[in-house]
């Protein structure tokens, strides 16, 4: 793929979609992310009011990688009652020896789900408790939806408890997940997900938190992946003194804007002490956890994970 600009739309990208190379291009990423090898500043951030949303751009380079990525990723929450989709998006590939641009993904946005999707998988199954009663899913949209389909290509088939603020949209995406195949039920508070849940994905644009921490049992394993801007939180902060272990994408982005930040800010815990999640995948850190050991992941979205996804799709192409 060389010469001209090529624009590559999401009808080339989705019969491409291999949710198990994906997860491993993430896995690698996040790899690389924790031992240092990925230039990435802190993200551009764009935060919207009215209506409700937010713009992100991130961008990075590998030590040594030929190419450099750019991703613009647009949220507009509001979109799903006026017909659109919430996301939106484009990833744009550069030339790391010229500058030139080489590849511009209109995708969508769907890079950034299924790179996130893979994220929430690899960090819900890297502190996974031994064995899992239900997975707690606390959200309906986009991520909630994926999280469903993806967490079981790590941690085989589960029940799934799906919770929603809309109740209208938990029983909406039940349903059409148990039309797919998948075990899914819904309840009617929070708290109902985590008395019956071990592990739980937050998967919301919630601004206050969603449960109060007395609500978490001893053994749970917490994935909170909405909060990533300014503003944006789903956890009680005083959650973080009870959590045994913290994981983070990339610690210093998670204490500037993700849910480690908020308690960080409201001295209730230390960025230093959280584990990037990469360490602990390439086996830098050994996986502590004992059973009744409370956990939580704190994703924030990093750019290592878009280059890793659109450099997997740009090898994809040339199969073709």
């Amino acid at each position: 793929m060389s010469g001209a600009l090529h624009i590559i739309g999401i009808d080339r990208l989705r019969p491409l979609l291999d949710r198990q190379k994906v997860i491993a291009a993430v896995r690698e990423a996040l790899i690389l992310q924790a031992a240092g090898k990925v230039q990435s500043p802190l993200p551009g951030q764009l935060l919207f009011k009215e209506p409700h949303g937010d713009c992100h751009i991130k961008y990075g380079h590998v030590a040594g990688s030929p190419t450099f990525t750019i991703k613009v990723a647009a949220g507009f929450y509001d979109n799903p009652k006026l017909g659109l989709p919430a996301l939106h998006g484009l990833v744009m590939v550069w030339d790391a020896t010229t500058g030139a641009p080489l590849v511009l993904f209109q995708d969508g946005g769907w890079l950034t789900a299924w790179r996130t999707a893979a994220a929430t998988a690899i960090a819900a199954h890297a502190m996974a408790p031994e064995r899992l009663t239900e997975v707690g899913i606390i959200g309906s949209g986009l991520q909630a939806d994926l999280a469903i389909e993806w967490l079981p290509e790590l941690l085989g088939r589960q029940r799934f408890v799906v919770w929603s603020r809309t109740a209208g949209n938990a029983e909406a995406l039940a349903a059409r997940r148990r039309k797919a195949g998948y075990d899914v039920r819904t309840v009617t508070t929070a708290a109902d997900v985590l008395a019956s849940c071990n592990l739980v994905v937050t998967a919301t644009p919630a601004e206050t938190p969603l449960f109060a921490v007395d609500h978490v049992r001893p053994g749970t394993h917490l994935v909170a992946i909405g909060a990533d801007s300014p503003g944006k939180q789903e956890l009680p902060a005083e959650l973080f003194p009870r959590a045994a272990h913290v994981l983070t994408d990339d610690t210093a982005q998670c204490v500037d804007h993700g849910e480690l930040g908020v308690a960080v800010r409201a001295g209730l815990a230390k960025g230093e002490s959280a584990i990037m999640l990469g360490d602990l995948l390439s086996g830098k850190v050994t996986r502590l956890r004992k059973p009744g050991d409370i956990t939580i992941a704190d994703l924030t979205g990093i750019a290592a994970e878009d280059i890793a996804i659109s450099g997997l799709f740009s090898q994809l192409l040339k199969m073709e």
